[in-house]
């Protein structure tokens, strides 16, 4: 009887320790969230796609869409013919992404949805002027702002926009006072002239590829604490 009954015993456990790697791989492949604007501009101009169109358009590209979702990038400008900050999501593996992405960003403009940090960096030029103009405003006068407004601050350090700037008198040094807060917050922040920071990692991850790879016309990583953006799209 324990001969008759060993091949199946041996065929159970087979099929459990296959199910166990199986689950294993798929626990391991990680999932991304990708994301295009869907085309909504401020002042009812444009013409949004919907999910579905998206969905088909990413697919095409070779990638298994797992999840779709409508959501809203926290960080846009108020400006008739900006995005409206709406966008079609979608989860897909990150082997898709790989394989799927080109260039600075995926093809057709999809790029990573990285809005949905616990935190944010938010900045403020702090008045410094180059030849010694303008009056510098420190950390703790300028964050007086934000707790004015009922922000948190969790942390806080100068640094400068990464931004090449003509040497002139007068003409801006670059240097901004970082503040880091609460996702949450941001709308407050936003609200009395603080503006998101992406970082030379946040940009990195934007691209999906190394810092090193980013185009220098404009930015230095070496130097930059951050790359102000007009809204988070990187295109």
């Amino acid at each position: 009887m324990q001969r008759r009954n060993l091949p199946l015993a041996m065929r159970l456990i087979v099929c459990a320790l296959f199910l166990l790697v199986v689950g294993d791989l798929a626990a391991q492949e990680s999932v991304v969230r990708v994301f295009r604007p869907d085309g909504s501009l401020q002042c009812g101009m444009g013409q949004a796609r919907s999910l579905a169109e998206d969905q088909k358009l990413l697919e095409s590209l070779g990638a298994r869409v797992i999840t779709g979702e409508k959501k809203m990038v926290p960080v846009v400008i108020a400006l008739c013919g900006a995005p409206t900050g709406r966008a079609n999501t979608f989860e897909i593996s990150a082997s898709d992404w790989e394989k799927v992405r080109r260039g600075f960003v995926g093809p057709v403009e999809f790029a990573l949805w990285l809005f949905e940090s616990k935190s944010v960096l938010v900045y403020k030029y702090d008045g410094t002027l180059q030849c010694g103009g303008g009056k510098e405003i420190p950390l703790d006068e300028m964050a007086q702002e934000l707790r004015a407004n009922g922000v948190e601050i969790l942390s806080q350090r100068k640094g400068s926009d990464g931004l090449a700037h003509i040497a002139m008198c007068n003409a801006s040094t670059g240097r901004i006072n970082i503040y880091e807060i609460s996702s949450a917050a941001f709308p407050k922040a936003s609200s009395v002239g603080f503006a998101f920071l992406a970082t030379a990692e946040t940009a990195a991850r934007l691209s999906s590829m190394r810092s090193s790879m980013i185009p220098t016309s404009n930015v230095t990583p070496q130097a930059s604490d951050g790359m102000p953006l007009p809204w988070p799209f990187p295109w």
